[in-house]
């Protein structure tokens, strides 16, 4: 169920848990690409296909992070999970040393979604969990030769961070780093970060919520657990191993939410994003 999490979560999907979607048994596509180096091909004209770009952004800081030497961006196709395989990548390129990426040359857009994932260039000597960032169907499925899908954030996450995360998960057995994670922000319209937001699936998986002060545990209020969002620590919440799963979030009626399908994937940190809709 893990894999199969992964090719639904964060596409912005509703449905019903258990559903066999129709593209269930499609080919797989190749998974060899070639690391395109930084700017060679955001020049402004693609030769053939779409390009997504945009920025990475640090989960442990929120801001771009201050090194991305040896750090790559891949676009997933993500369809062959289904199937037991590993997402299939359409296209790469080195993340450049301002923080931001251009991974051109795109093609057939799979209707699932994709998904940016933020990784070492040489998975030899790992520095960074794979990041998994969903991008919409709806953002690419129109784009032609030369178009670009601009601006989408995509999120990191140091291993020295998803340790302390692991570290801090004090009611989970397993190694979340190794199980992987589903992390995630709750924001209002303005994509300001919501308080009091509570995460829920029907109890099938364990939340925890970040908080400011780390001196009594990153999920720790005093000697308890939190189990809200907190918008000083922007809105950031944890669950590992998270199953497939219908998920919601709710404030008590300030805001709406959609309901979301989504999971994790292991070794990954997959992302979900809260979006209210009023």
């Amino acid at each position: 169920m893990l894999r199969l999490s992964f090719v639904m979560m964060s596409i912005g999907c509703i449905g019903t848990r258990g559903e066999e979607p129709g593209w269930v048994g499609q080919s797989e596509p190749e998974n060899e690409v070639e690391v395109v180096p930084c700017g060679a091909d955001d020049t402004g004209t693609v030769e053939s296909g779409f390009a997504i770009s945009g920025a990475i952004e640090d989960l442990s800081t929120g801001e771009r992070p201050t090194s991305t030497e040896g750090l790559c961006a891949y676009a997933l196709d993500p369809t062959p999970v289904l199937s037991g395989g590993e997402a299939a990548e359409m296209g790469a390129s080195e993340v450049c040393d301002n923080g931001e990426y251009y991974v051109g040359n795109l093609s057939n857009p799979p209707s699932v979604g994709m998904f940016i994932s933020i990784a070492d260039c040489d998975e030899s000597n790992p520095t960074i969990m794979k990041s998994a960032t969903g991008v919409d169907f709806d953002d690419v499925k129109d784009l032609g030769d030369g178009e670009e899908h601009s601006n989408h954030t995509a999120y990191m996450v140091t291993l020295e961070y998803g340790s302390a995360v692991n570290d801090n998960f004090v009611d989970y057995n397993g190694n979340a780093v190794e199980t992987g994670f589903m992390a995630g922000f709750v924001m209002d319209v303005n994509k300001d970060y919501v308080s009091g937001a509570e995460l829920g699936c029907q109890g099938c998986a364990d939340f925890y919520y970040l908080d400011t002060d780390d001196s009594d545990g990153m999920f720790v209020t005093g000697s308890q657990r939190n189990t809200q969002t907190h918008a000083d620590a922007r809105a950031v919440f944890f669950a590992p191993a998270a199953p497939i799963f219908t998920y919601q979030a709710d404030d008590g009626g300030s805001h709406f939410w959609e309901p979301q399908l989504f999971g994790s994937l292991p070794g990954y940190a997959s992302f979900l994003l809260f979006d209210a809709t009023n």
